[in-house]
């Protein structure tokens, strides 16, 4: 069957799905086109850079989504590489692509292949022109051959060797010689099946004996035993590092100093995870709701810069990126903030010297994720980076559980009604954390701290009012010294939230504590279970200041869009649990109606589950323009036709093609809904209208498919 017709006889079947079916393979098909790889983009990966690019970098050049940030990539893909970090002339780009143009001018001319392809031009490209070329042809008994010596200065080479290259026959291009795995019997043309022995005494008299002892080592100082022949493995090992050169480790060590080197001198770069501190608390909600506050602070206060405005103030503007996967690493959504904001000259002389940080909260349910947090400042243009591994614990129904334990240097009260979607904040206070060097506090310096407790589902409805307490034990000393100190503390049940949780914060003073490094534990107890839970944090103790103080900001965001709803549901649709997906799907696009993603999606699940009468009673009373999404289309007028409304869906299919006369996938639609409803002539010519949209598409997709 002609993939033409495939829309056409598809529709004249008795299938339900079948219009669903046909969007998602023709989306599919032009989804793809979309998606691949630009045809010079694909040049510069397989062919310009085949031999020199890493697998991580080429992992990251295939995730990339626009030209722009291909181009960027590029360009910093050539900066790092650059041994004149900043210099508008790299020469390492020059010489690169000098080699390129030299082996396809002068290698692959016998088999007619590209120069660039074969086992000369690629060692060319990747080492460059040797010290010495010896070529040897129309030897007797030996194949031609050349030999290659390089003086090497890679790391990961010997700093001399020998490559050899052989031809097999007279129309065949010349490879690679490995003297382990090929022996120089196969240099050996004139005596069928030589031993060993046979093959060096030839190459000896055919060549020499300098020859016949590079066949057996490529390696000038390794021994070699003429008389037994043996080999060693060391010759092809080399031979393997120069095929997969870039992803040696001291290959990437070099690329790495490379890009040290380049992030002084330049202003576009991204730093790693040395250079940004990220601490991570998951907090529940009064509605029981998980969330991860999260703090990135960077690690010194030279890393992040202020600009100076034209009216004499000063302000700054950052990026930010959050990236959140599943454990497996797919992405469920991102989040990306722009922030700028004045800061007046007194605010100026309090936050100088100050390292800088950010906060936010994730509103993330239970599960396992990955997270991929970027800060970048956009006046320096520099960002840095930290990828980490979180889990939001459910809740358990018997077991009492808590957070983990989050050091702050002070605490206020705030007004719940209005501010209760900050972060690092809860039972109406607002802490701010330490994180990094703070830690390390003075001697008479107070270590502050909070966690919050999740009571059991059991033990909510059974304790309240009952005057019972969670029993709480403090046990901290140093790590190298037996002096542990004890305190007991509890925790009444009657501060539990509605959703079972409480946040409680401790004091422990320092003033008699000795220098050191100290372990503090704590330990909960269950009045009811008798079951416990725990937590424990490390910080040293110091006799004079060394850490030094942070100012930290956070976006003014109250929650209002249904954005933070939207990235509940994708989580739980992650998961695989839709009906809590749909929930939160239906919140977010209850906040904001005009959004089409939240009512795309919306009508999607409700379409899942065959909710046909939510999906008619979305797109009627939407107040926004009709829907563009082909997918979403298609939907709403499969759903009206289930409920019985022929005219309905034609009037959606018009529409729809009305906006987008050049969707195949719509007039094939559209036709359908016209057969139905018993205009065939209609219906005939909606039909020629997909039939030769859908054949201009084929003919495009042959030019944009890999």
């Amino acid at each position: 069957m002609r993939s033409s017709d495939f829309f056409p006889r598809l529709s004249r079947r008795n299938h339900p799905c079948w219009l669903t079916v046909a969007v998602v393979l023709f989306a599919s098909a032009f989804g793809l086109a979309r998606s691949s790889v630009p045809e010079r983009y694909k040049k510069w990966l397989q062919q310009d850079v085949a031999y020199i690019i890493t697998n991580e970098e080429k992992t990251a050049f295939l995730g990339l989504a626009s030209d722009a940030d291909r181009d960027n990539f590029i360009e910093h893909f050539w900066s790092i590489r650059n041994p004149t970090p900043g210099s508008p002339d790299n020469v390492y780009r020059a010489e690169h692509y000098r080699r390129i143009a030299y082996a396809n001018q002068y290698f692959g001319l016998i088999s007619h292949s590209e120069g660039w392809r074969t086992d000369m031009g690629r060692t060319y490209i990747t080492l460059g022109e040797p010290a010495q070329r010896q070529k040897l042809y129309g030897l007797q008994k030996v194949t031609p051959m050349e030999i290659w010596f390089y003086s090497n200065a890679n790391p990961a080479l010997p700093p001399f060797f020998y490559i050899i290259f052989y031809q097999r026959d007279r129309m065949d291009e010349f490879r690679i010689y490995h003297p382990y795995s090929d022996g120089p019997e196969k240099l050996i043309t004139a005596v069928v099946g030589p031993t060993r022995q046979d093959a060096l005494k030839i190459l000896t008299d055919d060549a020499g004996k300098d020859v016949a002892r590079e066949t057996l080592s490529l390696l000038p100082d390794e021994p070699v035993d003429f008389t037994s022949g043996t080999i060693s493995l060391a010759s092809d090992v080399m031979l393997g590092i120069i095929h997969d050169l870039p992803n040696n480790p001291l290959s990437k060590d070099e690329l790495n100093n490379h890009r040290r080197i380049l992030e002084d001198v330049t202003t576009r770069v991204v730093l790693g995870d040395e250079f940004l501190d990220v601490l991570t608390v998951p907090l529940r909600d009064p509605n029981g709701n998980t969330n991860l506050h999260y703090l990135l602070r960077l690690k010194k206060p030279e890393n992040f810069t202020l600009g100076q405005s034209g009216t004499g103030g000063y302000y700054y503007s950052i990026l930010l990126s959050v990236k959140v996967k599943t454990a497996d690493g797919k992405l469920i959504f991102s989040d990306d903030k722009k922030i700028s904001k004045p800061v007046s000259s007194a605010e100026f002389d309090e936050v100088k010297g100050k390292i800088f940080g950010y906060e936010g909260f994730l509103p993330l349910p239970p599960g396992k994720y990955k997270v991929d947090f970027e800060l970048a400042n956009r006046l320096s243009k520099v960002g840095y980076r930290r990828a980490i591994e979180v889990v939001i614990p459910a809740l358990s129904a018997k077991a009492l559980q808590v957070s983990n334990i989050v050091p702050f240097v002070n605490a206020r009260t705030i007004d719940q009604r209005s501010d209760n979607t900050r972060p690092f904040t809860g039972a109406g206070v607002k802490f701010v954390p330490r994180a990094g060097d703070e830690l390390e506090l003075t001697q008479g310096e107070p270590l502050r701290f909070f966690y919050q407790v999740w009571a059991p589902l059991l033990l909510k409805p059974a304790s309240s009012g009952n005057g019972k307490s969670i029993e709480v034990e403090y046990v901290y000393g140093r790590l190298e010294a037996q002096d542990t100190k004890t305190i007991l503390d509890h925790l009444p049940l009657e501060q539990l939230d509605k959703a079972g949780s409480v946040i409680n914060g401790k004091q422990i003073l320092t003033g008699d504590l000795e220098p050191g490094h100290y372990r503090l534990v704590m330990t909960l107890r269950d009045p009811e279970s008798q079951t416990k839970a725990y937590g424990s944090l490390n910080f040293s103790v110091t006799m004079t200041r060394t850490s030094t103080p942070s100012w930290d900001v956070a976006a003014d965001d109250n929650g209002a869009s249904g954005e933070q709803e939207w990235q509940r549901a994708s989580c739980y649709l992650a998961e695989g649990e839709k009906a809590q997906a749909t929930d939160w799907f239906r919140s977010a696009y209850a906040r904001d109606p005009a959004n089409e993603r939240f009512r795309d999606k919306l009508i999607e699940v409700y379409f899942e589950q065959q909710e046909f009468a939510r999906v008619a009673e979305i797109y009627g009373g939407n107040k926004s323009s009709d829907p563009t999404d082909e997918q979403t289309i298609i939907r709403v007028a499969e759903s009206f036709s289930k409920l019985g409304n022929l005219p309905k869906s034609v009037g959606v299919m018009e529409s729809a093609t009305a906006l987008n006369p050049k969707s195949a996938a719509l007039e094939l639609a559209l036709s359908e809904y016209y057969l139905k409803s018993g205009n065939r002539e209609k219906a005939a010519a909606a039909e020629q209208r997909g039939k030769q949209l859908m054949a201009a598409a084929q003919r495009s997709n042959q030019t944009t498919l890999p």
